[in-house]
């Protein structure tokens, strides 16, 4: 990519990355009034957490079309919709992370620490996994965080620096919700607020990692990206292992090492700029 080309790439990134962080933080401003000041409103908290969860996914478009026109939104559309997914990956998709917190949750009963209770049945996991996919994340994010940014990042970036980076934004972008009295992210702060938002840091930018390197071997599907997010979601939302100290340190301890394992396996892939 010629110089010219890589600071143009830089400045989309940036803009879209200020845009996106400071649009969604304005939306979920009402939302902390309301839970935490007692405020009186037309429209619940909850309505304005999930619409701020869609703000990634309409500036990804938006900026698609301002900064490449028809031609780009008309990509990242095709990207949404891309099913062309091996096999080996869609396994990836539905086995890493639930595996991550099947074993944490293994450890720590081993340890002696007492499972939290199943959030819902069985039979209900379908209806959740749709119900994530739709409101809690994936479909309003991915959209921006992979479909436009991460394509342009990995233009100029190796994969792991890119994945990265992106984790440090998207989490980030997350902060409001730590200060927002009944969301999961402020359930956290009974472990005080930094260990809470450095543990989420960690995390995100390893659920990151994991999704840079399904949307390369995917071929840039979006839909691939949002699948493991939503995987990721509910699986620490099936057993809430997380809302424990010592079960949350265990499943950060072994989501890092299954990543460290993960990079090192591709790690042609994830080390080297395309």
């Amino acid at each position: 990519m010629k110089p010219a080309d890589r600071r143009k790439s830089k400045y989309e990134i940036l803009v879209f990355f200020i845009t996106t962080v400071l649009s969604t933080w304005i939306i979920w401003f009402p939302a902390l009034l309301i839970q935490n000041f007692d405020a009186s409103l037309a429209l619940p908290c909850n309505f304005f957490i999930t619409i701020g969860t869609f703000v990634p996914s309409v500036a990804g478009f938006i900026f698609s079309y301002i900064f490449g026109g028809k031609e780009e939104v008309y990509s990242l559309f095709v990207s949404l919709l891309n099913v062309h997914i091996r096999v080996k990956w869609l396994l990836f998709v539905f086995l890493v992370l639930p595996g991550v917190s099947a074993l944490s949750c293994l450890i720590f009963s081993l340890s002696g620490g007492t499972l939290p209770q199943m959030q819902f049945a069985p039979w209900f996991i379908p209806i959740a996994f749709a119900y994530i996919f739709i409101f809690m994340g994936p479909l309003g994010e991915e959209a921006g965080w992979r479909g436009f940014a991460l394509k342009k990042m990995l233009q100029n970036l190796a994969p792991l620096k890119a994945a990265v980076l992106l984790g440090i934004v998207w989490s980030i972008w997350h902060l409001p919700l730590f200060f927002i009295k009944g969301t999961a992210q402020n359930a956290l702060t009974a472990f005080g607020i930094v260990p809470a938002i450095s543990g989420y840091f960690l995390y995100t930018t390893m659920i990151s990692v994991l999704i840079t390197l399904l949307y390369i071997m995917s071929n840039g599907s979006v839909l691939g990206s949002m699948l493991l997010h939503t995987a990721g979601n509910l699986s620490l939302g099936v057993v809430p292992l997380i809302f424990s100290k010592s079960g949350a340190v265990i499943v950060l301890l072994t989501l890092c090492i299954a990543v460290t394992a993960i990079i090192y396996k591709y790690r042609k892939i994830m080390l080297h700029k395309a």
